[in-house]
């Protein structure tokens, strides 16, 4: 992924002549080539380039166009050879030069035609104006700062803050908000008066002030219908062949990260299919040989055997497998996680989970690897959310034919499955909240899983954000099914993007994800419910789908498999840094304002003494601990204190 940044200046400035040479200045990202920089008597650019993509070796960026704009692109575009000959460009043109003239041709107005997983800025200095755009369901993102006087924007905060003139003031609420994993409005970032731009955005900013428009948006009111369960198979079976065969556009065949589930497993059997008899290479996580393991109920915690049975089926892909003795080293010390993205990556230890496969995968010069990460929003979703659709419409037909073979499938009794899937569901988030209160007097829901002040939490009026935005502390979204998939698609799923662009920052190539594909995501939202759970059995649509390249060990797999099953091992090794981090929040303010430090003090005491212990608490130790740490340690990194 290619970084860029730039700073136009509206009106002079105090610090506008230092931005205007902090433009250039090196990109705090692994596996960049050094900046490039164009400037005129309002605006600075700067990239970039990474390598990702053959036409990316002839990239000039940044370069102004005929009529002197000038355009920054991060990214690819799907069909680029298809749109440059609509363009009269000549076949191999790098993807700035076909989007700056598809700019040239059709301006803002047509921009969800333009297909590719992309972010572009481009300054028009005749019309003084900044236009940043960022393609539908793209794995990247532009963070932007406003003023009167001027503007800056960057595809990274790290990137944007290297500009003297953009504030780094910490927004207490959207810290608060963040570390209880909640979403107000996506566009919101850690920072005071910092935004960032969403997929299917697109903005122009100048003197006049900064207007959006959202182009496009994950559509629930679209409804699709086709005459059979196979001609739905069919359908999600051709856009999966699309979706992979546009993600594997790279100078060099992207590896999968594969584990034993459906979804990394669809990508890796579709990409082996696609480019056969050429090999792809495959990095799975795994833990160390004779490690101890937590046992769960319904989940298996080893990959491997599902992984070499898809490698049986496929020769073309070459396994390999990953696994590290100790904790990544941004696990105990993130600093240059913070400093490779600019922003708090809380959930490091998993992430350090599949540091080993990431640095397998850089060692063996991958620019790009392929994901199933949105699989269970799409292709593979479970069809459980959809039985509340059906109870809210009235439809018992529907209901009487599905629950008790979904209850058979999952072995759960009947009354469970209606509680949970259909009762539940279909009360207004707002009533579930009210009621998990009066049964939990003088708690708040998100103690549970946040270790945060209660008082904390009354100075930046939580509760009051979440209820007067229709969200809830209980993680209750919408009654309707398809509106909560939108709403993750399209809100939560950006706190995902600015891990991506953190990772990329980090290790230097890009993840991508097939299931993300605009096409395939609109198929899989217009779809009838009862798709995802014909029959009563979960992830219909992904095992019909996936029935002519998957082998039956994974298509018939009905548990779950388990991410960082070792995770108590891993966090044991760092209950001493823990601690000694926990006593040094104490001298910088905002942290010990923010966090429950007297709660992680006494969890760090009070340790379990093996895995098999610490199971009846494995949501406090595996996920409230290190998030809390790894918060403070930003809030402190971000204030720069040496406590």
């Amino acid at each position: 992924m290619t970084e860029f940044r730039g700073h136009v200046a509206f009106e002079p400035e105090a610090g506008t002549q230092d931005d205007r040479a902090r433009a250039g200045a090196p990109f705090l990202a692994s596996g960049v080539g050094a900046p490039r920089a164009w400037r005129d008597n309002s605006a600075a650019l700067a990239i970039g380039q990474r390598i990702v993509t053959a036409e990316d070796r002839r990239e000039r960026q940044p370069e102004p166009d005929a009529a002197g704009r000038v355009v920054l692109f991060s990214g690819y575009l799907f069909e680029p050879s298809e749109v440059a000959g609509e363009l009269g460009l000549p076949a191999g043109s790098p993807d700035s030069r076909v989007v700056a003239s598809w700019f040239d041709r059709h301006g803002l107005g047509s921009l969800h035609r333009l297909k590719g997983d992309y972010t572009f800025a481009l300054w028009d200095p005749n019309r003084r104006q900044v236009h940043l755009v960022v393609s539908p369901m793209a794995s990247r993102i532009v963070y932007w700062h406003a003023r009167s006087t001027g503007f800056w924007f960057a595809t990274t905060l790290s990137a944007l803050h290297q500009f003297a003139g953009v504030p780094k003031a910490l927004d207490p609420l959207q810290l608060a908000l963040h570390f209880t994993v909640h979403i107000v409005d996506p566009a919101d970032t850690l920072y005071r008066q910092i935004r960032l731009l969403p997929p299917g955005t697109a903005l122009t900013a100048d003197a006049k002030g900064v207007r959006e428009n959202a182009f496009w948006r994950p559509d629930p009111a679209r409804r699709l219908s086709l005459r059979t369960p196979h001609a739905y198979a069919e359908a999600a079976r051709d856009l999966l062949d699309q979706a992979v065969r546009r993600q594997l556009r790279s100078d060099r065949i992207p590896g999968v990260l594969v584990s034993g589930g459906l979804d990394s497993s669809a990508v890796a059997a579709t990409a082996a299919r696609t480019i056969a008899p050429a090999t792809i290479d495959t990095y799975t996580s795994e833990p160390p040989p004779g490690q101890p393991v937590e046992g769960r109920e319904g989940w298996y915690d080893r990959e491997r055997p599902h992984v070499e049975a898809l490698a049986a089926r496929y020769p073309n892909l070459t396994p390999h497998f990953c696994h590290s003795h100790e904790p990544a080293p941004f696990e105990v010390d993130p600093t240059p996680l913070f400093a490779a993205g600019g922003r708090m990556q809380f959930i490091a230890n998993h992430i350090g989970w599949f540091d080993a496969a990431y640095r397998a995968a850089r060692r063996d010069g991958h620019a790009a690897l392929l994901t199933g990460a949105m699989g269970n929003m799409t292709l593979s979703f479970d069809g459980l959310r959809g039985l509340s659709d059906y109870a809210r419409a009235g439809r018992i037909d529907k209901l009487v034919r599905l629950l008790p073979a979904a209850a058979r499938f999952r072995q759960r009794s009947l009354w469970g499955l209606v509680k949970s899937h259909v009762l539940f569901p279909s009360l207004p988030p707002k009533l579930r909240d009210t009621l998990w209160r009066r049964r939990h007097p003088g708690k708040h829901p998100w103690a549970e899983y946040a270790a945060i002040r209660a008082e904390f939490a009354g100075q930046v009026d939580l509760d009051a954000t979440l209820w007067s935005s229709g969200e809830s502390a209980r993680f209750a979204n919408s009654p309707d099914s398809r509106k909560m998939v939108a709403r993750f698609l399209q809100a939560q799923r950006i706190r995902v993007l600015e891990t991506l662009g953190t990772l990329r920052a980090y290790y230097g190539f890009e993840l991508r994800d097939p299931f993300a594909d605009p096409d395939l995501v609109e198929f899989c939202l217009a779809i009838p419910r009862d798709q995802y759970l014909l029959g009563g059995e979960q992830r219909s649509l992904a095992r019909r789908t996936l029935a002519d390249r998957l082998p039956p060990a994974l298509l018939d797999e009905r548990r779950y498999g388990q991410q960082n099953p070792e995770w108590f091992t891993r966090l044991s090794a760092q209950r001493d840094s823990f601690a000694a981090d926990i006593e040094r929040l104490g001298n910088v303010p905002l942290a010990a304002e923010m966090l429950d430090l007297p709660r992680l003090r006494q969890l760090i005491e009070t340790w379990p003494a093996d895995a098999e212990a610490a199971t009846a608490r494995r949501f406090e130790y595996e996920h409230l601990i290190p998030r809390a740490v790894q918060t403070g340690r930003f809030i402190r990194w971000a204030e720069g204190s040496n406590q």
